[in-house]
């Protein structure tokens, strides 16, 4: 077999870069987080980095005949949006998420609340805007309806390098769209 001609390979790559409009990468650290900001203002701005979730469509197994036929599934299943959140040193970051996780339990067992006392609801949409090379919001992601499922460990330890402390936390949500 012989090898394909130069030409060949300068025609597919001009046809590429004549469909792309922009050719800067995306930054690890261009990222703005805003979580129900009346009532989690500590959150976003303490917010140190974000685990955009995964997706699956689990493939449906159909019996035939001797073996199995797979079809695309009819659902999507998203993984649990993660965040590593640095603590303020009155840890008002980790109250925030406290509090919140002990509203969500507590919430069903409370009929009533306090008269003229506003509740934050248990839900609250998450918003990560992707930020451009010259730090302008490019794109935004939007999580609807999501709320705390994992308030991770905080670790104290005499033998720091110097690190400051973060503690990750998890959340669950309906669905995401971009914007």
């Amino acid at each position: 077999m012989t090898p394909p001609r130069a030409g060949f390979f300068l025609c597919i790559n001009n046809y590429m870069t004549d469909n792309i409009t922009n050719f800067n990468y995306l930054s690890p650290t261009g990222f703005k987080v805003v979580v129900g900001r009346e009532n989690y203002k500590h959150l976003q701005y303490f917010a140190q980095s974000v685990q955009h979730p995964g997706l699956e469509v689990q493939g449906v197994e159909v019996p035939y005949k001797r073996t199995n036929v797979s079809f695309t599934g009819n659902f999507i299943q998203n993984s649990t949006l993660t965040m590593d959140i640095l603590i303020d040193e009155n840890m008002e970051s980790y109250k925030e998420m406290y509090d919140w996780m002990l509203r969500m339990v507590n919430e069903e067992h409370e009929l009533v609340s306090p008269r003229g006392a506003i509740v934050p609801s248990s839900y609250a949409d998450i918003t990560v805007s992707i930020l451009t090379s010259a730090n302008n919001a490019n794109r935004s992601i939007k999580y609807r309806n999501a709320f705390p499922t994992s308030l991770g460990d905080i670790q104290f330890a005499a033998t720091s390098t110097g690190e400051y402390i973060v503690f990750p936390v998890s959340f669950k949500f309906d669905y995401f769209e971009f914007s």
